[in-house]
């Protein structure tokens, strides 16, 4: 893995500092612009609602979990621990500055994701080149389905992918290497894949790091609000209809996908724990084959990946994993025409939001044909065969360096 910076100094034949700084500060302001032209603070943005109440609530000493009924039309309550009410306690300053923060945080978000993802795609890049790419990158992302759905919704999401991706390739100080991971967990939960990740890859203190952080965050929680925080660890985090009804079409982890296919019944929930498990399993030893393979992003993008299959509650907002994960499957199309269709396949099911094509709402997700079965959970299809296809590529790899050697 590398371990040079994104904003690394290297040579220049032609840039001087103070020119790229510019052209950079000019480049972020410009997709800055681009994204509140996009979606303006007088957006409706319906998850953010959420995230304001929960804000609101916080800072007016009310409960986080139930403040919700006083806004007309809120139908879900926040979901998430309490540190992360303490965290987006600024959104309480109002909901149109809620959204300008929320939009601005998230176009930042995406650009620090392009330029760690192409910094670890092509790391022998000088400095100036992955800047241009990694904002060109980070802007074109903005096309693809989960990325337009988190900034419409003023969602978190990328905000959090930002902060795991920066943690997980190395661009923080080495002493607070999973910091950032534990202050994801903490907010979100799911994150927490990370740390098994962290421990299947042997990274031993990094996941320690992580450990303590996110028992941090919990412990934060309690201690300013003790009432709230229990509530959500024995009652709400137990409450399958808070986040919404799990068959619902964005739902495209595997339990969205049995919730589909079964109507919901009773067998939904054991078989979803055995295939979470399985697939779980898989997906974290297909991580750690890409990792020790020194493909440190494929890794982390297949563990993202992964955690999205066995959650719960995956909706098509939460997968802007697909940003990285574009990269990652065009640097595998090189190998064959083949792994180019499947990198074009992959890239289209994202960009169009493929599941939205096929009945949705009223609960026609229960009715679905087989052709609307496979559309209507496509974006689970592409995960599992990004998995596939990347255990493959990690075998390969072995193979590719075990050979080298013995002509050594």
């Amino acid at each position: 893995m590398t371990k040079s910076s994104v904003l690394e100094p290297v040579k220049t034949r032609n840039l001087s500092p103070g020119f790229t700084l510019a052209a950079v500060g000019l480049a972020a302001a410009a997709i800055i612009a681009l994204c509140l032209a996009i979606w303006p603070p007088s957006s409706t943005m319906s998850d953010l609602r959420v995230y304001y109440a929960a804000a609101k609530g916080f800072v007016d000493g009310e409960d986080i979990y139930t403040i919700h009924h006083k806004y007309p039309g809120m139908g879900l309550g926040f979901t998430y621990p309490p540190f992360a009410a303490m965290i987006m306690a600024p959104l309480a300053i109002g909901e149109h500055f809620a959204r300008l923060l929320i939009t601005v945080l998230s176009a930042i978000s995406v650009m620090v994701i392009g330029l760690v993802t192409v910094r670890a795609v092509r790391p022998q890049w000088s400095r100036n080149r992955v800047l241009a790419a990694g904002l060109a990158f980070g802007t074109l992302g903005i096309a693809l389905e989960p990325v337009r759905s988190t900034f419409g919704m003023g969602q978190i999401n990328l905000v959090l992918l930002a902060l795991l991706m920066t943690d997980l390739l190395g661009h923080t100080p080495r002493r607070f290497r999973g910091v950032l991971i534990g202050v994801a967990t903490g907010i979100k939960l799911t994150p927490g894949i990370f740390i098994v990740f962290l421990l299947v890859t042997k990274r031993f203190r990094e996941a320690a790091v992580a450990s303590a952080a996110t028992a941090g965050t919990l412990l934060l929680g309690y201690l300013v609000m003790p009432g709230p925080t229990v509530d959500f660890w024995t009652r709400y985090i137990f409450d399958p209809g808070r986040p919404g009804p799990a068959h619902y079409i964005s739902n495209q982890s595997v339990r969205g996908t049995l919730a589909r296919l079964l109507e919901n019944s009773s067998m939904t929930g054991p078989l979803w724990l055995l295939a979470a498990v399985v697939i779980g399993s898989a997906g974290l030893m297909t991580a750690r084959r890409l990792y020790a393979a020194g493909r440190p992003l494929d890794a982390i993008v297949a563990t993202g990946i992964t955690g999205l299959l066995v959650s719960p509650i995956s909706w098509s907002n939460h997968w802007v994993w697909a940003l990285p994960a574009v990269a990652v499957v065009w640097s595998w199309a090189a190998r064959s025409n083949a792994l180019k269709a499947f990198a074009a396949a992959w890239t289209v099911v994202f960009l169009i939001g493929l599941p939205w094509m096929a009945p949705w709402a009223h609960d026609q997700e229960f009715h679905h044909t087989f052709p609307q079965a496979l559309v209507g959970n496509s974006y689970g299809i592409a995960a599992i065969a990004f998995l596939a296809t990347g255990l493959i590529i990690a075998g390969s790899t072995a193979k590719s360096s075990d050979s080298a050697k013995v002509l050594r």
